[in-house]
């Protein structure tokens, strides 16, 4: 897989004044907007109900999916999927890794066209500069989004008009993440890392490195972008956010300064983390059925 693609319903309401109105079926998400931040904790992904494709301008909707289904809904999904993204999945040797890569992208496929209310097999992609996954010239209004997998699960972020970063990794116990950590993590990052317990230092690594793969993705960068280059919070008691939003990562002038980080509660033994160009003004997560 390319680096692109590596829980009443709860929904996360932010709020720009001091106070809201909300339903008692909404939730808090943890989250940060370079600014302001709320670290309560909340329960995410529940079964979709018929309107939930409707998607208005500030909302982002967040997609949990099992990309382990049965044969039939396996052909299903490789009906929809263009030439280019069958031939991706042939060059997989494992079969249970071609088997997830068709599922992922034919979901992914039947997500967006419940949006944009067309055949999920009339959808056309293409790559941004670095790889990252576009529609192609959309007949109507465009959507932003981004999908990443790992093992059985996938989760998915689209929006109407914000850009989108979403990562999720599986926390491995052959993971080098001491390791790793000295090489993804910023001089001042390693600094507090290495001051954290053994305990800490491995939720502290998949928290950094989820969260600054997710903003990298919604720059629109993959691999091409130093992850050293970024700082962001990791720590148990800070919430997520990015800690040097004016960074200039292209060399044409800086990226948005207004940023939204958000963690997602994908159970034991995987992290995830979304990032969002702007501030969303509510964030909903989505359990998906094979039935969508």
């Amino acid at each position: 897989m390319t680096d692109w693609e590596k829980r009443p319903h709860f929904h996360l309401l932010v709020c720009r004044r001091k106070t809201c109105t909300r339903d008692p079926c909404e939730s808090d998400m943890n989250h940060d907007h370079s600014l302001t931040s709320s670290s309560s904790p909340f329960s995410f992904f529940e079964n979709c109900p018929g309107d939930g494709h409707l998607l208005p301008a500030g909302h982002i909707h967040v997609w949990r999916a099992i990309v382990d289904v049965p044969l039939t809904r396996l052909q299903v999904y490789q009906a929809t999927l263009s030439p280019d993204e069958q031939e991706r999945a042939q060059r997989f040797k494992g079969s249970q890794h071609r088997r997830r890569f068709t599922a992922a992208r034919g979901i992914l496929r039947h997500i967006l066209a419940r949006y944009l209310r067309q055949s999920p097999r009339d959808i056309h992609f293409e790559s941004g500069p670095f790889g990252k996954p576009l529609l192609q010239d959309p007949a109507g209004p465009s959507l932003h989004f981004n999908l990443s997998h790992s093992r059985q699960w996938a989760v998915y972020a689209v929006s109407r008009d914000l850009e989108v970063g979403i990562d999720l990794e599986e926390d491995r116990d052959s993971l080098d993440y001491a390791g790793l950590a000295e090489r993804i993590c910023s001089p001042e990052e390693f600094t507090v890392f290495q001051t954290l317990s053994q305990t800490e230092q491995r939720a502290a690594f998949f928290r950094c490195w989820t969260r600054k793969e997710a903003f990298v993705k919604a720059l629109g960068h993959g691999f091409s972008f130093p992850l050293q280059n970024v700082t962001v919070s990791f720590t148990p008691d800070d919430p997520p956010r990015i800690l040097n939003p004016r960074l200039n990562v292209s060399g044409e002038g800086s990226p948005p300064e207004d940023w939204s980080l958000f963690n997602l509660p994908l159970g034991e033994g995987f992290w995830g983390a979304l990032a969002v160009a702007g501030r969303p003004s509510l964030v909903r997560g989505w359990a998906y059925r094979l039935e969508e």
